[in-house]
């Protein structure tokens, strides 16, 4: 990306680093780091192409990239022949980025159920919030999975 274009998308970039932040807890450079590689060209890029897009070290852009790697975000590519490998979204990110919110969901139903477990002594007025937050956690239990299922199969479709 040339400095313009990364100017461009600067708002876009810092905008979803905290997005991704509030969300996932995920560092803002980790953030920043993700969002250039949804948006940059070449889709694939050098560490030192997102140091210079993002405006972070090459430490710091080593430390998140392997964040982003174990998270599946992200991929490491080195080709033969090549000195640097280079970085880019893996084909799976948003289904892992689905999953986790799944997992993230079904922990916080548990956590309501432990909680109703634990007041269960409670009159139902007592119980009434934490009954309703976990009716919504349910909710997007059940509905996440099928959606994940539908935008799999539609993803196919287009690529096929």
């Amino acid at each position: 990306m040339t400095p313009d274009e990364n100017h461009h998308y600067a708002e876009f970039i810092d905008g979803f680093a905290h997005l991704m932040a509030a969300q996932r807890g995920m560092p803002l450079v980790g953030g920043r780091i993700f969002a250039y590689l949804l948006v940059c060209e070449p889709a694939e890029q050098t560490a030192a192409q997102i140091a210079e897009g993002v405006g972070a070290t090459l430490g710091t852009v080593s430390s998140m990239t392997r964040l982003l790697l174990s998270a599946r975000l992200i991929e490491r590519v080195r080709r033969r022949g090549e000195r640097s490998a280079v970085y880019l979204i893996a084909p799976d990110a948003m289904g892992s980025i689905t999953r986790a919110t799944l997992e993230a969901t079904r922990f916080a139903r548990q956590m309501t159920d432990r909680g109703l477990t634990l007041m269960a002594d409670r009159p139902p007025a007592a119980r009434a919030r934490l009954q309703d937050l976990r009716e919504v956690y349910l909710i997007f239990e059940e509905s996440i999975p099928p959606l994940l299922e539908s935008w799999e199969k539609r993803r196919r479709e287009i690529t096929a």
